[in-house]
């Protein structure tokens, strides 16, 4: 196989990959997938949005059905129609919340519909009947449905939902003694132990995660430790060809400067595979900790392009556009794993499309240092392009295990860096990574 690269100038450098180095490449490849899906645990920012659509479900069947239960069937001393259509109304967006991810008002619309309609809604009809056993029941409902969100979200909507219902009450012509102070103050208590049981629990669950964790980093550092061996007879191997090489093909000199070429690409990805490996074991335990220093931002992606394990069509698709040297702050080996995972979502893209090239251009601007990477080939629809970095979202369905683009977002993160994307479908993908200037 062959990789042919365009550089700034239009330029164009072919670099020949026999199948021993490409077989290494593919090796270095896999050990990052398979570390990939070790780092990339966190299943609370997988569910969180099920979670709000199924809140909003339980809004939009709950309070109609009960307005009916507690009006005709159990008949209460106080409902009120108004409040229960306002509160469901509230719920609907919440069941859209998945096609709504993207959009900057999700979090703050979930807070407030959920703080009306569970807390303040339960709340003031719990004050307006008196403080029923029905109600104080309904009450504790809705704070174990409060606490399996963020424990700051549920805190935050009860307090507040409960001081707007106090509120109301009042305004609705009750006075503050009007209040069933005794069977308010019995209530307290018990919600304060649910609440207390609720977030002894969620601790023991960030217990097991960090022990699972721990587990799968110490189940890496044995598959590094088997890998070693292997790595290491493979290094001793490409030496000794490299010595041998010379005197068996003393007569044919194309030849032997070819095999020279492979044998010394072998060396140089067995010496990156190796590297790989200790960085991602170390990295499992926690992404956010790997070493950060200055690196040449060119330097990496020309390296990675020339590593890369191109099928047809072949790296000829590949144009690069940078200028001189560009220093930002991250970990080089890291940011060539993001560019190897961006890199093999677009060949599959052109591959399927049949169509399609690559450009990746890096500008500094006074704002940050921007590297675009642009395919032109399948695009994304909307509604995919609003879930691109949600861990184990996949597009196409079952093409992949879903955690690439969540792994390059969360790296770059950790360095103050950040990545973005815009497409069209049928027209191209565009990825944007912004690196802050590295005296900011």
């Amino acid at each position: 196989m062959e990789a042919e690269l365009a550089d700034s100038g239009g330029r164009k450098r072919r670099s020949g990959l026999p199948g021993l180095a490409g077989l290494a490449r593919r090796s270095w490849q896999s050990v990052f997938e398979t570390a990939a899906r070790a780092i990339l645990l966190d299943e609370e920012s997988v569910i969180r949005l099920r979670r709000i659509q199924m809140v909003g479900a339980l809004g939009v069947i709950g309070h109609p059905l009960y307005y009916l239960i507690w009006s005709y069937v159990f008949p209460q001393p106080y409902e009120n129609l108004w409040l229960r259509l306002a509160c469901t109304a509230l719920f609907v967006p919440l069941l859209f919340a998945r096609a709504f991810s993207h959009r900057r008002w999700l979090p703050p619309y979930a807070l407030f519909a959920i703080t009306v309609g569970m807390p303040f809604a339960f709340i003031f009809l719990y004050l307006e009947n008196g403080g029923s056993m029905a109600w104080a029941e309904s009450v504790i409902i809705a704070v174990v449905i409060l606490y399996h969100f963020n424990t700051a979200f549920a805190t935050i909507s009860l307090l507040s939902g409960a001081a707007a219902a106090v509120a109301l009450f009042v305004l609705a012509g009750n006075s503050m003694g009007g209040i069933p102070w005794e069977p308010v103050l019995l209530q307290l208590p018990i919600i304060g132990f649910v609440i207390s049981v609720l977030v002894v629990i969620k601790l023991d669950r960030q217990l097991l995660i960090e022990q699972k964790r721990r587990g799968m980093a110490a189940a890496l550092a044995t598959v590094a430790h088997e890998l070693r061996t292997p790595l290491t007879s493979l290094s001793i191997s490409a030496g000794g060809l490299k010595a041998r090489l010379p005197a068996a093909l003393d007569q044919d000199a194309p030849r032997r400067e070819g095999l020279m070429q492979a044998v010394a690409r072998m060396e140089s990805d067995i010496a990156h595979i190796s590297n790989s490996i200790e960085l991602l074991v170390a990295n499992s335990k926690n992404p956010e900790k790997a070493t950060r220093e200055l690196f040449e931002l060119g330097g990496v992606i020309r390296d990675t392009i020339a590593r890369f394990p191109f099928d047809e069509p072949g790296g000829d698709i590949v144009t690069i556009d940078l200028p001189g040297p560009v220093r930002v702050l991250g970990n080089a080996q890291l940011f060539g794993l993001v560019m190897t995972n961006l890199l093999k979502n677009a060949l599959e893209a052109i591959k399927r499309a049949g169509k399609g090239d690559i450009q990746i251009r890096c500008e500094v601007r006074p704002d940050a240092v921007h590297v675009t990477f642009r395919d032109t080939a399948t695009g994304v629809p909307p509604q995919v392009l609003a879930r691109m970095f949600q861990p184990f979202f996949s597009y196409p369905a079952h093409r992949g295990t879903g955690i690439g683009l969540a792994f390059c977002q969360n790296v770059l993160t950790s360095w103050g860096a950040g990545i973005s994307c815009r497409s069209v479908e049928h027209e191209f993908t565009e990825f944007n990574i912004r690196f802050p200037h590295k005296d900011h």
